[in-house]
Order: structure tokens, then sequence, then C-alpha cells
């Protein structure tokens, strides 16, 4: 992940720089191309202004345009966010456990609490303890003291606890499963965990 600008001017200028490299591969391709990765900025740079609504309203086009999308973990925390700051807890809370699942790392680290490292297969780079080391310390400081109470209290919750357990079981598993049906099995359940419906 780059690095954030600093200042409201900078940042206006790169989500400006950003939207507009956006609309031209769309309008160049028919789809967006985006091998940088600039939609999983926008909503983060979006909350480093202060504006929840501008940050909503971007994740609400990301989700139209990429429903398949698995996200990136940074991404999710910051949807969690926006989510939780407009006071739709229900829907940051689901946000809160995608981000859980997507890097295992993750709100540990933005809680301030040691984890150490899974023996278990790690899909991606994303997916890895490396990623929260080296993830930009604005992203952990956009939450406030309460905020983060509030994804302890999620992350500490029965329900929570359950859902990681399968995934990090299922990904231990799928360290050393060979391929075949029951590894497509394995991967068909993790996929279904992190597409989380609220059941509340």
């Amino acid at each position: 992940m780059p690095a954030f600008p600093e200042g409201s001017k900078a940042i206006r200028a790169r989500i400006r720089s950003y939207e507009r490299a956006l609309k031209k591969e769309k309008e160049a391709y028919g789809f967006y191309d985006d091998g940088h990765g600039k939609r999983y900025l926008l909503g983060p740079l979006y909350l480093l202004l202060g504006d929840v609504k501008g940050a909503l309203a971007h994740f609400a086009w990301f989700e139209e345009m990429f429903p398949d999308d698995m996200g990136e973990p940074a991404h999710h925390l910051c949807w969690s966010l926006a989510l939780y700051k407009s006071g739709n807890e229900t829907a940051a809370a689901r946000r809160l456990l995608r981000a859980m699942l997507s890097n295992l790392y993750l709100i540990p680290h933005l809680l301030g609490e040691q984890q150490e490292e899974y023996d278990i297969w790690h899909s991606s780079n994303w997916e890895m303890k490396e990623y929260v080391d080296g993830m930009p310390y604005e992203i952990v400081s956009l939450w406030n003291e309460q905020e983060k109470t509030w994804a302890k209290k999620i992350f500490d919750s029965q329900k929570a606890r359950t859902i990681r357990a399968r995934y990090v079981e299922i990904y231990r598993q799928l360290k050393t499963e060979k391929p075949g049906l029951k590894r497509r099995q394995l991967v068909e359940e993790s996929t279904n965990l992190r597409n989380i419906e609220d059941d509340s």
C-alpha cells in the first residue's frame, strides 16, 4: 500500500487523481483494469479527510462495480469504520468480521495486541502477518478509543471466536491438503465464511 499524502489539499488531489484514472480506464476499456489497486485507497483517503459521507459513497460504488471482489484488508477495515461512524453498527460489525478474515492479524494489530503467526496456509501476501506490519499508520490512527473498544467487543464475541477458529482450522488443513475434492470443499467453506451475512 503506498504512503498517504499529508494535508487535506494533497489528500483531495490524490482522490481526484485516482477517480479520474478509474474513470478513464472505464471509458477506454469498458471495465476497470486498476492493476495498482486505486479502488482500495479511495475509502481510506476520504476517511482521512473526515468525510464519512464521501467514504460511504465510495464503498457503495465499490460494491456495485466490484461485486465479486474479495477486497483488501485495510479497505474492509475502513469500510467497517465508516459504517460505524454513520450509526449502522450491524453492517459495521459484519464488515469488521470480513476484515478479520481477510487478514487474521489485522484486528489484533489495530488493537495493539500481540498475535503470533499462525501455522497455516496463507493464500496471498495480503493474508500474511507482514502485511499489517507494513500497513500505513494512518489506517490505525483513524480509529479513536471508543471505536477500538467497539471493535474489540466484536472481535472477542463468541460469534467471531467461532468463525475465526473454524477459519484457522480450514487454513491449517489447506497447508497440506493436495489438490482435489477435499481441498475445493475447504476453499469453498472458507469463502462462505468470508462472505458472512448478518444473522441477528
